[in-house]
């Protein structure tokens, strides 16, 4: 044990990064050899069940009531006073937007991603108030929690009564991590600190460090305030989607976004993390100290180390300015699909060195086009000759515009004035794709045709909303990122962009029909996976049936994230689908 002190006390005094990740590896090796050799190592067990003598009582969940200030909630799905016996007309009348993501947010019980308040199909769906109503995932209790303290006796409690613990802020998570069957939830949406610091300096760092730029955020904060504030202030902040929360698990997967190859990904710009781990205490995470802790939440997956309670990001000098083209082109008959599928895959490399980056969706009879261009003196070149050389193509028809805007705020709230997303039940896979794919002819073939193929399957398969999109979002900065101060997938360093496949329904879909897109999704991915080996998956949007997971989600990181998983959660607290969380079972 002296040993691996000294060795984690060299590391946080070199200046290396690549030293420090060498002692840190060493470090994880001792450490991981010293837990196995130990008799007293904790065993894992199964997690207790409402129906079983370990479940905590009355008295149990009214002293937890009591510790969180009486923010516990006997959670149920949002149409539970639609249906019989627990109907209540007036109740049920008030549920007007139950497919508003605006609304849905402010629901303790509520996801942006509603298939996954089903459990294996069951759930509370529809208005018909003779159904069934089933709890399905959603958990039977929920901690509004408001400070850290409540997240601390939050994370004891579960651990105390071994049951399971989910972590949730907006719920808008495609592969259902912030639910659960039988759980305890954790929702720190309401926790929305937003401030900055001009000469920021993480804690431990040395006395002559400089201090940076940076803005701190609370763990319930989503990006729309972020952006705001951050307009403000005059400084750029790479985001995504406005409801997506902005500490939780977009960084902690990576995070890109339409601005990441000009200033990297969210990971790429952590700065610190304050955060609570499986026994309740609290730690902070930078490149000073818990430098294991930090490396594992900047790619190694949300809902698996700890519950952030607080992030501190870099900030960037505002903008010279933003480009933002939406495009909409339509087209008849597969010979000009497949002309102008391959001419925009074929430019995709070239726009990424002009500055654009953005995203491309792939139908059957059109290509949309929303495609940004930060820090641009109005230079819309690049994008006009691509629209301009299609035009001439024999049933093609194209309409939209390239707008310049002072702010990356003006052009998000040009692009989405009403900040309106739909609700739908969804699955999605997708893939990253190597740069070298889009630099040849050959390649770019090779693109075009699996594409036609992927639309093909998709078709076949039945379902109207299935669809492909490709964010082209990596190069740039995300290429020049560093291996050893994140672990997300190395892939994203020498990928151009992620191509996704996703499938929608609106209403109810038994669960053979569920598991019949989710399969056809797996299928159709393969097709890119084919064609990239050695590539990888951004885990955010990844496959909930992926193949070999740990290295398409992580890489050659998986098992350095396991052995930190078993130093910071060796009983296994926090547990989500296809995250390093299960590592302690593998």
């Amino acid at each position: 044990m002296l040993a691996l002190i000294a060795l984690l006390h060299a590391a946080a005094m070199l200046k290396s990064t690549p030293v420090i990740l060498v002692c840190l590896l060493i470090a994880f090796n001792l450490l991981d050899a010293i837990a196995y050799a130990s008799p007293s190592r904790p065993q894992l067990h199964c997690e207790c069940l409402p129906s079983q003598p370990c479940w905590p009582n009355a008295a149990s969940w009214t002293a937890l009531n009591r510790t969180v200030g009486g923010r516990l909630i006997a959670t149920h799905p949002i149409l539970y006073e639609c249906h019989d016996p627990n109907f209540d007309n007036a109740a049920c009348g008030r549920i007007k937007y139950f497919n508003n993501d605006q609304w849905r947010l402010l629901q303790p019980s509520a996801l942006q991603v509603p298939n996954w308040e089903q459990d294996e199909g069951k759930g509370c769906l529809g208005f018909n108030k003779s159904t069934p109503c089933h709890q399905g995932a959603v958990p039977l209790y929920t901690v509004k929690a408001n400070t850290v303290l409540d997240v601390q006796e939050t994370i004891k409690f579960a651990a105390k009564h071994n049951i399971r613990l989910v972590v949730k802020n907006t719920g808008h998570d495609f592969l259902g991590r912030s639910s659960g069957a039988s759980s305890l939830s954790l929702w720190v949406f309401n926790n929305k600190d937003i401030s900055f610091d001009d000469k920021f300096v993480p804690i431990g760092a040395n006395e002559d460090t400089n201090g940076t730029t940076a803005i701190i955020l609370g763990p319930g904060v989503v990006w729309k305030d972020v952006y705001k504030s951050a307009d403000k202030h005059k400084v750029v902040v790479p985001g995504t989607t406005s409801t997506v929360g902005a500490t939780g698990g977009y960084c902690q997967g990576g995070g890109y976004s339409p601005l990441s190859t000009t200033y990297g990904l969210c990971a790429d710009n952590v700065l610190q993390y304050k955060v609570v781990v499986a026994d309740g205490s609290f730690k902070i995470a930078n490149a000073h100290q818990n430098m294991a802790l930090f490396w594992a939440l900047r790619g190694g997956g949300g809902g698996t180390f700890g519950v952030v309670v607080e992030a501190v990001y870099r900030t960037f000098p505002a903008m010279d300015g933003i480009n933002m083209a939406l495009w909409d082109l339509s087209f008849l008959g597969n010979k000009p699909k497949s002309v102008i599928f391959k001419q925009w895959l074929s430019l995709q490399a070239n726009l990424t060195e002009r500055g654009w980056s953005g995203t491309s969706f792939f139908t059957d009879k059109s290509l949309k086009l929303q495609y940004f261009q930060p820090n641009s003196n109005k230079d819309r070149l690049s994008i006009d000759y691509f629209l301009r050389s299609i035009n001439s193509i024999p049933g093609i028809f194209a309409w939209g515009s390239v707008g310049h805007f002072p702010t990356f705020w003006s052009a998000f709230q040009a692009y989405n004035p009403h900040d309106y997303h739909g609700i739908e039940n969804r699955l999605v896979a997708s893939r990253l794709l190597p740069r070298e794919k889009f630099e040849t002819p050959d390649g770019i073939k090779e693109l075009t045709d699996v594409l036609l193929k992927a639309q093909d399957r998709i078709r076949g398969e039945g379902n109207p909303k299935a669809e492909i999109i490709m964010h082209t979002v990596a190069g740039g900065v995300v290429a020049d990122g560093n291996d050893d101060e994140t672990c997300v997938h190395p892939a994203w360093r020498k990928a151009l962009a992620t191509i996704g496949t996703f499938a929608s329904w609106t209403g109810d879909q038994p669960l053979e029909k569920q598991q019949e897109y989710s399969r056809n999704l797996t299928s159709t991915v393969q097709l890119w996976r084919d064609i990239t080996p050695g590539s990888g998956t951004y885990s955010n949007e990844g496959d909930v049936n992926e193949p070999d997971w740990q290295e398409n989600f992580f890489g050659t990181n998986y098992p350095f994230l396991k052995k930190i998983k078993r130093m910071v959660d060796p009983h296994g607290l926090f547990v989500c689908r296809k995250s390093a969380s299960l590592a302690l079972f593998y």
